[in-house]
């Protein structure tokens, strides 16, 4: 049997971390949850998913910061309006593409948890993640996105203690 208790508490916590604003925390300790999880029932799969989708969306706030810098810096330095809106327009799309592309390999790493623990909770969070992600231009992606932030909590928090390792035979019963 495979402990996931460390898992459990490291990606509760990194969920409420997250859900409550300490951002960069919160995200280390769901990266070491999730590793941990790839580790207990050996499908490194679910970590690298989990990796791409944490890089794209580093990515996609990078970009999108940038984009915001650079339109104000470029209106204050050529006056133009138009310049500093088409800035944010371009990267605003650009990022929005990195975290659609994010959180469907999230979904797809949180889908395998939700196969290889039975916690169902993963897929339901994964799913509003991403159709999330794709309404957040019309912002009521918003809404989504908080609601799967909570499920995420509830999700980490109901991993199971111990997970049958592939492979590994219950002792027999006398």
């Amino acid at each position: 049997m495979a402990d996931l208790r460390n898992a459990k508490l490291m990606g509760g916590i990194g969920a409420i971390l997250t859900f409550v604003g300490l951002g960069f925390v919160g995200f280390i300790l769901k990266l070491l949850a999730v590793k941990n999880i790839a580790e207990a029932t050996g499908r490194e799969e679910i970590f690298s998913k989990y990796l791409w989708a944490a890089i794209l969306g580093i990515l996609a706030s990078l970009v999108f910061v940038a984009s915001w810098w650079g339109a104000i810096m470029g209106m204050a330095a050529h006056g133009a309006p138009e310049f500093g809106l088409g800035m944010m327009g371009v990267g605003g799309l650009l990022a929005a593409v990195l975290m659609i592309v994010g959180a469907w390999f999230m979904k797809q790493s949180y889908d395998m948890i939700s196969e290889e623990t039975g916690v169902g909770a993963f897929h339901t969070a994964a799913l509003l993640y991403i159709v999330g992600a794709i309404l957040m231009i019309v912002l009521i992606g918003g809404l989504l996105v908080l609601i799967a932030a909570i499920l995420e909590i509830i999700a980490f928090f109901s991993l199971p203690d111990e997970i049958e390792k592939p492979g590994e035979e219950l002792p027999p019963v006398a």
